[in-house]
C-alpha cells in the first residue's frame, strides 16, 4: 500500500511562529493549504486576557475544531455559551453561528484545525488593515472569503 503525506514533518515550537495578529488576536498559520496538498490548514490563536474576540459569524466554506491548550476560553455555538478548559474541542461546522472571546485574566491558546484550508489567506488580509476594529473594512474582507456577520 502506497500513502503520500499531505504535509512535510515538522515540530511546532509555541514560540516563533509567523503572526497574522488582527482584531486584537494573535494568529499564527502553523500549516497552510499548499503544505497540506489541499486538506486542512493548522493555526495557533493566542487570546490576550478580556479580549472581546471576533463578532458573531458563520463561515459558508470551512469547518472549524478548536481545542484549548492553555487558560480558558468562551465560545457560544448557536446562541450556547460554552467554557473550554485546556484540552476541550468544540466543532464547529460551516453554517452555524459563533463566537470565541477570553473574559478571564489570564491569556489562552487555541489549536484550530479548519477544512477546507484557505483562511490563512483571509488572516492575512485582515492583518494588512490598518489597526483598529474598522468592521466595514472588516466585513468586506469577510465577504471574500465567504464569511459573514451574524
Amino acid at each position: 500500500m502506497t500513502t503520500e503525506s499531505t504535509a512535510p514533518s515538522r515540530v511546532f515550537r509555541t514560540e516563533g511562529g509567523t503572526n497574522h495578529g488582527a482584531i486584537g488576536l494573535g494568529i499564527d498559520p502553523r500549516l497552510t493549504g499548499a503544505e497540506t496538498k489541499g486538506t486542512y490548514s493548522l493555526f495557533e490563536y493566542v487570546v490576550p486576557p478580556g479580549l472581546g474576540g471576533p463578532p458573531t459569524h458563520i463561515h459558508s466554506r470551512e469547518d472549524e475544531l478548536f481545542t484549548c491548550v492553555e487558560g480558558r476560553v468562551t465560545v457560544e455555538l448557536d446562541g450556547v455559551e460554552h467554557v473550554l478548559a485546556p484540552g476541550d474541542s468544540p466543532l464547529m461546522p460551516r453554517g452555524d453561528p459563533h463566537v470565541f472571546y477570553n473574559p478571564f485574566d489570564v491569556q489562552t491558546r487555541v489549536i484550530a484545525v479548519v477544512s477546507p484550508p484557505g483562511l490563512e489567506n483571509y488572516y492575512r488580509e485582515l492583518s494588512e488593515l490598518a489597526p483598529g476594529r474598522d468592521m466595514k473594512l472588516v466585513a468586506e474582507v469577510m465577504t471574500r472569503y465567504g464569511l459573514a456577520l451574524r
